[in-house]
């Protein structure tokens, strides 16, 4: 039985899943800039209350409505705490996963709902980068699609840091490994 603690202990080079002689190259978050603003949103919501209750403090107390308000405000913190909690798990659950042989997409639906979804290096024929607006542009981030042989759907990482240097990676490890094994059937 793993000890409760193992969770410390575990390298991020494993999942489950992977095969014992599967190497991981990269494993991809979103970019922290969604996050981070998605923190500075909750921080506002969190205020607002205050500035309202500031600026009504006088009608509040007038009417004998500000344990109301207090109790409502109460209820506010807590789903605004459920919501950031949420947003939280989401950003690092969702992950991809890119090993020597394929490429993961572990997609978090939810507390209690995810998606995993493989594709194998050698049935990857086209990998493109969008990067859209002066922000994406400033902080290098983007998204990343991978297209593949056949009629399976189109990989796409979305909001990733350096989606450039992700595809230059995966594209130099496919050409390695093509490269070593003397087509693309050996990968």
């Amino acid at each position: 039985m793993k000890s409760i603690f193992s969770i410390f202990s575990e390298s991020h080079n494993y999942f489950t899943g992977k095969e014992p002689d599967e190497k991981v190259l990269m494993l991809i978050h979103r970019h922290p800039f969604y996050i981070i603003v998605q923190f500075f949103i909750f921080v506002f919501l969190f205020i607002l209350p205050f500035i309202v209750g500031t600026v009504f403090t006088g009608f509040l107390s007038l009417n004998g409505l500000t344990g109301i308000f207090i109790f409502l405000y109460g209820i506010w913190c807590l789903v605004l705490w459920q919501v950031l909690f949420y947003s939280i798990t989401m950003y690092v659950l969702d992950m991809w996963i890119v090993t020597d042989k394929r490429i993961i997409d572990s997609t978090q639906h939810g507390f209690f709902n995810r998606s995993v979804s493989e594709l194998h290096l050698n049935r990857v024929q086209d990998i493109s980068v969008e990067v859209e607006g002066f922000i994406q542009t400033l902080l290098k981030f983007g998204d990343l699609e991978i297209q593949t042989a056949g009629t399976e759907n189109k990989f796409k990482f979305h909001q990733i840091p350096n989606p450039n240097e992700v595809k230059n990676q995966i594209m130099s490890h496919i050409s390695d490994t093509v490269g070593h094994h003397g087509g693309k059937n050996g990968i």
